[in-house]
């Protein structure tokens, strides 16, 4: 058995290396995930390998998220944006834009699909995940980054940080009501269109607000003391009302027949 969890831990290692958006490092007990830049479509799929190797490996209990929490809405750059086709639209005439108009209709439909997958395959997984996750925001929170923190267990931020729930920074899918944004209505209900780290703390979004990086890292180190057994009681008690309807609600969503429904629903506009 100990040579086992020793070979996972040196995958997970190796593993670690093979990201180019995110920065994935492994030390005794944690996996820290880290957004560098600005999130592109490959950040949302690297997120989700790299929480599947924090799943995979015994020897982590904790896995953090960090780094750049504004992922907001930004034409081709947005990570949930498909860029197929768009220099073939540019240089269409006027004539052809009309005719295509029903094609363009068809391609938003599959967009929405698209990226509707993506965030509910990832809401999914942040929901199911075995370890304590764990979001600390030192900037902004906005937009996706938003969508993720509010799925994550703990949420700790910096005084300077300031959290951004306003539905104008997320992409054009989210129009369909996807299950996916149910955590993220409610915290727009409570928290605003923009708040404050202190703001956040009080209506509970945030559990802890810290005035440098170090306090958060220091407290962290306090957690990986614990046994395992003692992260994932805490994990099972940080569990909300809403996050096993939730998940219901995501796996109902993803049937063909749930599809089938909602472009019915779209045609008939």
């Amino acid at each position: 058995m100990l040579y086992i969890a020793q070979s996972l831990a040196m995958a997970t290692s190796e593993s670690c290396k093979h990201f180019r958006e995110l920065v994935v490092a492994q030390r005794s007990g944690l996996l820290h995930i880290h957004f560098q830049r600005r999130w592109q479509r490959r950040t949302l799929y690297e997120l989700m390998r790299a929480l599947d190797l924090a799943s995979a490996d015994a020897a982590i209990k904790l896995v953090v998220l960090s780094g750049e929490f504004s992922a907001a809405c930004g034409g081709e750059t947005e990570p949930l944006a498909l860029t197929q086709g768009q220099e073939k639209r540019s240089r269409r005439t006027a004539a052809q834009e009309k005719a295509v108009g029903s094609r363009d209709s068809e391609e938003q439909y599959i967009h929405e699909k698209a990226a509707n997958f993506v965030m509910r395959s990832l809401a999914k997984k942040l929901l199911v995940h075995r370890k304590l996750l764990v979001a600390f925001v030192e900037n902004q929170c906005v937009g996706l980054g938003l969508s993720v923190c509010s799925l994550c267990d703990l949420v700790f931020a910096t005084e300077s940080s300031a959290f951004v729930p306003a539905f104008s920074h997320l992409d054009p899918c989210t129009k369909v009501g996807p299950g996916w944004t149910v955590p993220h209505i409610h915290w727009l209900l409570r928290l605003g269109d923009q708040a404050s780290s202190s703001t956040a703390l009080q209506c509970g979004f945030v559990a802890g607000v810290v005035r440098e990086p170090q306090e958060f890292w220091h407290r962290v180190d306090q957690y990986l003391r614990l046994p395992s057994a003692s992260l994932l009681a805490t994990k099972r008690l940080l569990l909300r009302p809403w996050q096993d309807s939730l998940l219901t609600d995501l796996r109902e969503e993803g049937t063909p027949m749930a599809a089938q429904r909602r472009h019915l629903a779209r045609s008939s506009l």
